[in-house]
């Protein structure tokens, strides 16, 4: 828990997140904030008590059995009732001071005096940096056309909070692009990484290259695999989703999928892997690289996103460029095998600290607390008569 003080007053903060989603790195930054605000209230469009720390109990905000089946079902749905059931959202009406997590509760309209901080992970990227995609694919003009609409009505309620808080430089950018936030109306905080979870102590190096991620379409993983077809060295995949079969079809013998692992396995693994290997699409943030850096393993990662920025090339690993073949990320690790880098483990585990849940913790409380001054809006000559009272 950070010491940095908060203003005088500020006991009644709130924290508010869109919903509880397999255990997600969204969920982690909710958890975390109220760990930050000494167990603030925390309240969640939805809720999953399966997936909630021991430390955590969260209140449901969206309620009844409509409303139940929509947030159930998804889709466009789940949608509408999100934006129902956050624009009024009495319970948080009654707290000085709100911190929100996630897109949709921007939806909420507060009441005038209270302050209110944004914590945003992505900006709703299929009508944003990744409308592209949208218009690949079926029917797209139909989809353009929806997801427009569905611009045009969220638009109108990106400019309610007192303060936005990104999760990376990368979304702050698209804020300000694709929102129309001010650059000085967004501050940026990295999520929350169990840093002090993994260490190079872990397991010795041992020969073998790691990915650890869902096996989804957007990690890109079909790439890495690939790139081991024509490489004497060991691959280890961990994680496990919709593309497996796929790849594990394309796979050599040298190729080895271990599916889920347990938390004890995967610090094992992080701490044991040469060097660790993220091909994930454009990423927000990216929290298992940063976990792998933990562990003191150098990373070989994509140059897009905020990966890019997670490398410092032959400093901690290198960076490649996506070219949909896997030879780029054959290069760099053929690169790693003859150069090797410059830290050593300590080095790369002494970097991911800048990522650490304290420094979360210690960050936001910061911010808090300048935007509650800011935002006091007691006239001055009230001020003086308070004061010689």
């Amino acid at each position: 828990m950070s010491d940095d003080p908060l203003p005088s007053g500020s006991d009644d903060i709130a924290i508010a997140h869109w919903g509880e989603h397999v255990n997600g790195g969204g969920d982690r930054v909710a958890w975390e904030l109220v760990r930050a605000f000494e167990d603030a209230p925390l309240y969640v469009g939805w809720r999953d008590e399966a997936i909630e720390p021991d430390d955590i109990d969260a209140e449901q905000l969206i309620n009844g059995c409509l409303n139940e089946w929509a947030l159930q079902r998804g889709g466009v749905t789940r949608m509408l009732s999100h934006l129902l059931g956050w624009q009024i959202a009495e319970p948080l009406r009654d707290h000085d001071v709100l911190v929100t997590s996630g897109n949709e509760p921007l939806f909420y309209v507060p009441p005038t005096e209270q302050v209110w901080i944004a914590y945003i992970h992505h900006t709703n990227r299929r009508q944003s940096d990744q409308i592209d995609q949208v218009g690949r694919g079926k029917i797209p003009l139909l989809k353009l056309l929806f997801y427009y609409a569905v611009r045009v009505t969220f638009d109108h309620n990106t400019h309610k909070p007192d303060q936005f808080v990104a999760n990376s430089e990368q979304v702050k950018r698209r804020m300000v692009r694709y929102w129309g936030i001010p650059e000085e109306k967004i501050d940026v905080v990295y999520p929350p990484v169990d840093t002090h979870k993994y260490s190079l102590d872990d397991a010795e190096t041992r020969d073998y290259y790691l990915t650890l991620s869902r096996l989804d379409w957007h990690k890109s993983v079909e790439d890495i695999v690939r790139a081991f077809d024509d490489l004497d060295a060991r691959l280890i995949v961990a994680g496990d989703g919709p593309e497996r079969d796929k790849l594990e079809s394309i796979a050599d013998d040298n190729v080895e999928f271990v599916g889920y692992v347990s938390e004890a396995d995967k610090r094992e693994l992080l701490a044991g892997a040469k060097a660790f290997v993220f091909n994930g699409q454009d990423e927000d943030f990216g929290i298992s690289p940063v976990e792998a850096l933990a562990a003191g393993t150098p990373l070989l990662g994509v140059e897009e996103g905020m990966t890019q920025y997670q490398v410092i090339n032959g400093k901690n690993g290198y960076t490649f460029k996506r070219d949909g073949t896997g030879a780029t990320i054959r290069k760099a690790t053929q690169q790693f095998e003859m150069e090797g880098i410059d830290w050593d483990a300590e080095m790369i585990e002494t970097f991911a600290d800048r990522f650490s849940v304290d420094t979360f913790h210690s960050k936001m409380r910061n911010v808090v607390s300048r935007v509650m001054d800011e935002a006091d809006i007691t006239p001055e000559w009230f001020s003086e008569y308070e004061t010689n009272s």
